[in-house]
């Protein structure tokens, strides 16, 4: 008896429900045709204006442009003028190729970090290998010193690789920020 009761109202609730919802869509279709019938200055844009407008000159400086707060957007504002007139800048000014050369710095100081971090620890596993095949306990002392010599300057990658990183992103999210195209700042990869 209740499961008789419960699928009735579930079909009682679905068909309210339809019978709403088909109301909503049939208003909402009324309305887009009351739309169209006001919109009526439609311009189509065809092939030949549209290659009017491909081989115009693309606008570097636009009126609602930000300026310049840092010192290197100042700077990079400066070198504009220095820069041909066709390459392309962000909003602050600086053209692709600095934050093509930026980014490709950044990317660099991370890759040979983190091939660093790689050899120090092939060094480490060397080390330790050395160690426990060595019988004398005067060589032992010595590679011990050299391991923890090592120790150190991992630990000491391993910052310096989180704030490569960390000023990698930033270099992004201020590319992002300032208007830089994407392609500017991906790798070639």
């Amino acid at each position: 008896m209740r499961i008789m009761a419960t699928i009735f109202q579930t079909a009682l609730l679905l068909t309210l429900a339809s019978a709403a919802y088909s109301q909503s869509l049939g208003d909402l279709a009324k309305k887009e045709s009351e739309r169209r019938k006001e919109v009526k200055d439609e311009k189509v844009i065809t092939d030949e204006e549209a290659a009017k407008y491909r081989s115009g000159p693309v606008p570097t400086n636009l009126p609602d442009q930000p300026a310049a707060k840092s010192e290197t957007g100042s700077k990079a504002v400066a070198g504009k003028e220095k820069n041909a007139s066709d390459e392309p800048v962000d909003f602050e000014g600086r053209p692709e190729s600095y934050w093509r050369k930026v980014m490709g710095e950044a990317r660099q100081k991370v890759k040979d970090l983190e091939k660093q971090s790689t050899e120090l620890t092939l060094k480490v596993n060397n080390l330790q290998n050395d160690f426990y095949r060595e019988d004398s306990g005067f060589k032992r002392e010595d590679i011990q010193r050299e391991l923890q010599k090592t120790y150190y300057e991992q630990d000491k990658n391993k910052e310096e690789l989180t704030k490569a990183k960390d000023a990698l992103q930033d270099l992004e999210k201020e590319g992002r920020k300032s208007g830089a195209l994407p392609g500017w700042l991906a790798g070639k990869e």
